[in-house]
């Protein structure tokens, strides 16, 4: 990992400095083209300023014929600089010239080429080994002659000038940036020193170590930050999950472990000598709980199991709410008579549910199981249903101690039973609650514990209607207009007694 950051933290110097070496470049190159653009352009000023006086003088001698001699042509400009001046007749002969000129015939003929050639303003040619910036203008000569006027000012020391200042500017280019790549990989190397932390911190956590969270002093709103920060919610939740499942294996373990217990102590104890037939198949039969218990425990976790791998989808139908609950109420009637219990019933006169009969049945089973058995005799238990916008509220109540408030926020979870019902024969494994609210997540709602005025537990469940499936025909789920709780639908096959209560 440490090769890999340092890769990319000469990768981020070397495409930064790229990129200031371009800009820089081309910064540096701008202006020493705009200063040799003014340098050249001033020289051209003069030339230009030169040839008005030299014309202005030849108009001074307009009488002057093509093969007269006058005097000479000045030589230099206003601001003192040597410029030379040839007056050419149209055959090419020198009338004029000024004492500047090294080479008048070289001068002549740089005037002429200029002239064939058709260059507009001014050009620099080089003449007996100088550079000469030439200027060719067509005059009038007396009597209606033509003639040439070519003025040439040497620029040797501009150009020396132009490459000094080029030099200059690429030694400080070059300066600029080997200072900006230093710059740049410290800086590279600052950028990416969270990331080698949060390399380091990565490396060091190991499932029994997941504690551990990245530690680093950064601004609000960096962005290595809010990495940072994501990464340790990522690691906070991994921790609750490994958490959540060495509890669950553990209490699994405890689980299978007890019945095996006395499965085990049951067979040891029949093997220990001869017995009867009678006697073996009434130890076979006492291994029946058990086994019953450890199938419940299996089907139960594989449940659960299928609902986190996300394969718990509903086969959903469309069913009929007043008849589902009540055949629900019937029959859980005998074991709630067993302890002496009262059951009540609050149903809608009609309406539909589109969700899978079978996980609805397992739902209403562990909700009525769990009612049931904290309800003591003498108490009751109550299921009702109404309709809410596009939605059932199913609602188990009982009238046992409730749910202790240390209790509440974990109900949900796996093997968690309240201390009552530690006991393997007045209770279940804790999974019942998880289940139901594994079901009711896979068909789109919400399970709570809700407070209520009287004692015991108010378990309520919130489905949406639903659109049911092919399997009911492409019905979907109905709920009725608001009724009187009280209101019972009057069937043929039994009969309710006035107020909801059945029994």
């Amino acid at each position: 990992m440490r090769e890999q950051l340092r890769r990319t933290r000469v990768r981020l110097t070397l495409v930064n400095l790229g990129a200031f070496a371009v800009v820089a470049v081309l910064a540096a190159a701008g202006f020493w083209l705009a200063f040799r653009t003014a340098e050249y352009q001033s020289v051209d000023s003069s030339l230009i300023a030169q040839s008005h006086l030299v014309e202005s003088q030849i108009q001074e001698n307009a009488g002057l014929q093509s093969g007269d001699a006058a005097e000479p042509l000045p030589g230099e400009t206003d601001t003192g600089i040597a410029v030379g001046a040839l007056l050419l007749s149209s055959d090419g002969r020198v009338l004029r010239q000024s004492g500047q000129i090294r080479d008048p015939a070289a001068l002549a003929s740089a005037g002429a080429r200029q002239v064939r050639s058709g260059a507009g303003c001014c050009q620099t040619q080089v003449l007996s080994g100088h550079s000469t910036r030439v200027l060719a203008v067509p005059v009038d000569l007396a009597g209606g002659a033509r003639g040439t006027l070519v003025l040439g000012r040497p620029v040797d020391e501009l150009q020396e000038t132009l490459l000094r200042v080029g030099i200059l500017l690429g030694a400080v280019v070059a300066i600029l940036v080997a200072g900006a790549g230093g710059l740049g990989y410290w800086l590279a190397g600052r950028a990416l020193r969270p990331v080698g932390v949060m390399a380091a911190t990565a490396r060091q956590i190991s499932e029994q170590d997941l504690n551990r969270r990245i530690g680093l002093d950064l601004p609000p709103g960096d962005e290595l930050g809010e990495l940072a920060a994501t990464f340790n919610s990522m690691l906070a939740r991994l921790e609750a999950s490994f958490q959540g499942l060495r509890r669950f294996t553990a209490d699994a373990a405890h689980e299978f472990r007890a019945p095996l217990a006395l499965m085990r102590t049951q067979v040891d104890v029949t093997l220990r000598r001869p017995r009867t037939a009678a006697e073996y198949e009434a130890s076979q039969r006492a291994l029946i709980p058990e086994i019953e218990r450890l199938s419940r425990l299996s089907d139960q976790l594989l449940l659960l199991a299928r609902a986190d791998a996300g394969a718990l989808a509903p086969r959903r139908e469309a069913l009929d709410v007043p008849d589902f609950l009540e055949d629900t109420v019937e029959r859980w009637r005998p074991a709630a008579r067993e302890r002496h219990v009262e059951l009540l019933s609050q149903l809608p006169l009609e309406g539909t549910l589109s969700a899978e009969p079978e996980l609805m049945r397992r739902l209403l089973d562990n909700l009525m199981d769990n009612a049931i058995r904290h309800t003591p005799p003498g108490g009751s238990v109550s299921v009702a249903a109404t309709g809410e916008a596009e939605s059932w509220v199913l609602a188990v109540r009982d009238t046992g101690p409730g749910v202790d408030a240390a209790l509440r926020p974990r109900l949900f979870e796996r093997f968690t039973r309240s201390d009552e019902t530690r006991s393997p024969s007045t209770g279940g494994a804790g999974l019942g609650l998880s289940l139901c609210a594994a079901i009711v997540q896979a068909h789109g709602g919400v399970i709570s514990l809700e407070d209520s005025d009287s004692p015991g537990a108010n378990f309520v469940v919130r489905l949406p209607a639903g659109a049911a499936t092919e399997g009911d025909g492409g019905r979907t789920g109905t709920v009725p207009p608001p009724v009187d709780v009280g209101a019972r639908r009057q069937r043929g096959e039994r009969s309710r007694a006035p107020g909801g209560a059945t029994g």
